[in-house]
């Protein structure tokens, strides 16, 4: 079961937060669900704050996140428990960078193995930037269920379970305002890990619509 203590802090996380008014289903959900992912792929410069959750079977830990990106750039700030402090993480064509709460700089390939590096989570980041606008990765296979409204209810992808449990409003876009991701262990040098994602802002920009969604 649970601690309590793990318990207490998704209340905390999930508390007063207002999604999307309650609206009769479309008539084809699948239909909706290829426009929507038409309009979503075209959506790559974004700003999100979020508190994140994070548990395996031996510890959990909890962090402020803001995530910006402008296309081919990117750029994470955690802040807390988590990490020990602040972390800095920045990608863009010429690789990965991360800053830890010492000032002391790493350099790799991808911003989830120098997060593993330096945190030791192991969060699928590149999965992350797709998931969080309630989108499979285009390029993974995955398999996946929508809700009445067209919209991704439930994904399975590079081995995690991700639960899509309420939308926002944002200008023109539905997205994710709280998203549930699990990974199952498949082997003894694997780890079961649940990561809670409770988005509190999104700031959309781009040629089409600025838009701020807030709880």
């Amino acid at each position: 079961s649970r601690p309590r203590s793990f318990v207490f802090l998704l209340a905390f996380l999930f508390s007063g937060c207002a999604g999307l008014p309650q609206r009769a289903p479309v008539d084809n959900p699948s239909a909706t669900w290829q426009s929507r992912q038409s309009q979503l792929a075209r959506l790559d410069v974004w700003d999100l704050r979020a508190r994140l959750a994070l548990r395996t079977d031996e510890q959990g830990a909890h962090a402020s996140l803001r995530w910006v990106r402008d296309r081919e750039r990117h750029r994470m700030n955690l802040a807390g428990p988590f990490g020990g402090g602040r972390v800095r993480l920045t990608y863009d064509r010429n690789g990965a960078e991360l800053r830890d709460a010492g000032g002391e700089t790493f350099r790799g390939a991808s911003m989830q193995q120098l997060l593993l590096r330096a945190t030791g989570w192991n969060l699928p980041i590149e999965g992350l930037n797709y998931w969080v606008l309630g989108m499979p990765d285009p390029g993974v296979p995955a398999r996946s269920t929508l809700d009445e409204w067209g919209r991704l209810k439930l994904l399975e992808q590079l081995g995690w379970d991700i639960e899509f449990i309420e939308y926002v409003q944002a200008g023109e876009y539905e997205l994710p305002k709280l998203v549930f991701i699990r990974h199952k262990q498949r082997d003894k040098s694997d780890s079961e890990i649940e990561a809670r994602l409770a988005i509190e802002t999104w700031e959309v920009r781009n040629s089409v619509a600025r838009a701020v969604a807030q709880k």
